[in-house]
């Protein structure tokens, strides 16, 4: 196994927080969510929302399969090693944990994947991947925030937090007030999914989540870069002000976002 983690990601006294830290600002992308867009190209999507200060990359390419998955992740892992350990933003695979061992295997920046309720349990995932690896996990309910299985992951995205238009399967959201009692419940840190965007910071961050993970918020921006400072700017500025003056979350109203 020649997988390239953080040194960070491989040390006990560093690891759960460093994860959590890099929850804040968190994009997901594939080929479909730029597709149509007039002179947007996935590797400069990517590569303008690093500049812009995204902490965490989830490659999500549906319906790719397995050997185009893989060619991303080869194309994907020059502009991630061109940022500083430190810095660069961690990368996973959503669903397909055999890609993700072959990016590693390979030598490739691939620190892990995401995984969803339908996929590999967490612990098989973990003995097919790189010891440290990160293992993200989908969760909507409290059973499954709850779940042995959730208790494996490092963390959790939890919801559909608004409706959204870049997950068929997402589901109605489930709203700030139902988000925080999802969030006391879980044992790992939580990045809130569906729909979310600067708006929904201030919220999320007092309902106790890691951060805000996005998808047509960055991706069909007509800035990318400046979408992903939004956001991360956003996320910073909510947590200067929940731990000045925590209180009461506010529920979200119905409706209020519509992409992801």
């Amino acid at each position: 196994m020649t997988a390239r983690l953080p040194m960070w990601l491989k040390n006990p006294h560093t690891r759960l927080e460093g994860i959590e830290a890099h929850l804040a600002t968190y994009f997901v992308v594939g080929p479909q969510d730029v597709a149509g867009i007039a002179g947007r190209d996935l590797l400069d999507t990517i590569r303008e929302a690093i500049v812009g200060g995204i902490t965490f990359l989830q490659l999500r390419a549906k319906p790719a399969g397995a050997r185009e998955i893989l060619e991303l992740a080869r194309a994907i892992t020059p502009l991630l090693a061109a940022v500083p350990e430190e810095k660069r933003p961690l990368f996973v695979i959503d669903d397909r944990v055999d890609v993700a061992a072959a990016a590693q295997r390979e030598g490739l920046v691939m620190d892990g994947v995401h995984v969803g309720q339908s996929d590999l349990p967490v612990e098989h995932a973990a003995q097919l991947l790189a010891p440290g690896s990160v293992i993200g996990l989908s969760a909507a309910t409290p059973e499954t925030v709850t779940a042995l299985d959730a208790q494996r992951a490092d963390y959790l995205g939890v919801g559909a937090y608004h409706g959204t238009i870049s997950k068929a399967d997402a589901g109605a959201g489930i709203g700030a007030q139902k988000f925080a009692e999802l969030t006391a419940a879980a044992v790992r840190p939580v990045v809130a999914i569906g729909g979310v965007g600067p708006a929904d910071a201030l919220d999320v961050a007092r309902a106790g989540g890691a951060g805000l993970c996005v998808i047509s918020n960055i991706a069909r921006a007509e800035d990318v870069r400046g979408a992903a400072e939004t956001l991360a700017t956003a996320w910073k500025d909510a947590v200067a002000q929940v731990a000045r003056s925590p209180h009461v979350v506010q529920e979200s109203q119905p409706g209020q976002a519509a992409q992801k």
